[in-house]
């Protein structure tokens, strides 16, 4: 009786020893993990706008070049330094680099804005890019509870009719406008008195045109600041020109302005900063609108803003309100 009980118990305490060796191991593994948790983790802030303000689903021009942007926490134990990156794990290859560096050392607890430049593809349709951020020894970690998430990228590609390749009316929101009273204007201004001080540009969808008052289709109309010698521009979103690129527009003045007189401006900007106009044109309130056609085989294989821009030309100030019609370009085959 003694020996059962006696071997019952050795039985016992070596469950016990074993069950503790598992617990022990088990702990070690949580404690590992939670370790390297803790040392690379992120939190995913804010998309950024870091040039062209495309946010998530925004429509854009076939071919359009833009930089991503993020703002993200380094909210784990370790610094990311200059052996981490942000790499691409999935989705779309929107014509991004395989893996970006970060823009420097990212000390534990700090914020920081990580971006991709990205192009968008010629096709129209919806497109998704993924990426992650990458430490010292290779491995992925991204952002939310797990660590698991990527941060990622939305956009459509307009469907655009042949032989259009950029309809600038669509994409009126994603260029930069500026008078020469206000730096930064919205895009969907107002003819109110603050408009018509500092300049104002929209997209008037029942526009009555000086050559005809209904029946219009959309049109950019574009107000400079009141003043003598007053300016309006809008830098539309860098593309790269091909061959057989043509800038088309209708241009001219608003009806009920017969004392607008302007100088149209058609310009571009290098992404060095280098800016050039490729022509220009005046145009007064007599009933007749102006025809562009711009060949821009000089500028084939160039990565280009392009500059819609508009000046008082010496008429009444008040009523220099003019419009782009179907500024677009043609690509011919």
């Amino acid at each position: 009786m003694d020996r059962k009980f006696g071997g019952y118990n050795f039985l016992i305490m070596k469950i016990k020893f074993l069950a503790t060796f598992i617990a022990l191991i088990f702990l070690a593994a949580c404690a590992s993990a939670t370790s390297a948790t803790a040392c690379d983790s992120a939190q995913f802030i804010d998309h950024v706008i870091v040039d062209v303000p495309v946010a998530q689903g925004t429509l854009v021009m076939p071919g359009t070049h833009f930089t991503k942007g993020w703002q993200v926490k380094n909210q784990g134990t370790c610094d990311w330094t200059a052996d981490y990156a942000l790499v691409q794990t999935g989705g779309d290859a929107l014509g991004a680099a395989q893996e970006a560096a970060l823009p420097g050392l990212v000390a534990a607890g700090e914020t920081v804005d990580i971006s991709v430049r990205l192009t968008a593809p010629a096709q129209t349709g919806t497109y998704r890019g993924q990426w992650m951020l990458r430490n010292a020894e290779g491995q992925l970690f991204g952002v939310g509870p797990n660590g698991d998430r990527p941060l990622t990228t939305e956009f459509v590609v307009a469907e655009l009719p042949e032989p259009v390749v950029y309809d600038f009316a669509q994409v009126i929101c994603l260029a930069q406008w500026h008078s020469d009273r206000a730096s930064f204007l919205p895009c969907e201004g107002e003819d109110d008195e603050q408009g018509l001080l500092d300049g104002y540009v929209r997209l008037n969808i029942e526009p009555a045109l000086e050559s005809s008052k209904r029946g219009n289709p959309p049109v950019i109309e574009v107000k400079p600041n009141n003043q003598s010698g007053g300016w309006i521009a809008g830098f539309f979103p860098p593309i790269t020109i091909e061959e057989g690129d043509h800038f088309l527009a209708t241009i001219g003045c608003m009806a009920s302005n017969p004392q607008c007189a302007l100088l149209f401006h058609l310009d571009y900007e290098l992404p060095d900063g280098t800016r050039a106009t490729l022509g220009e044109w005046e145009q007064a309130f007599d009933g007749k609108v102006g025809e562009i056609n711009v060949d821009l085989f000089d500028l084939a294989g160039d990565e280009v803003r392009l500059i819609l821009a508009v000046h008082e030309n010496g008429g009444r100030s008040l009523q220099a309100i003019g419009f782009w019609l179907s500024a677009r370009l043609e690509r011919e085959n």
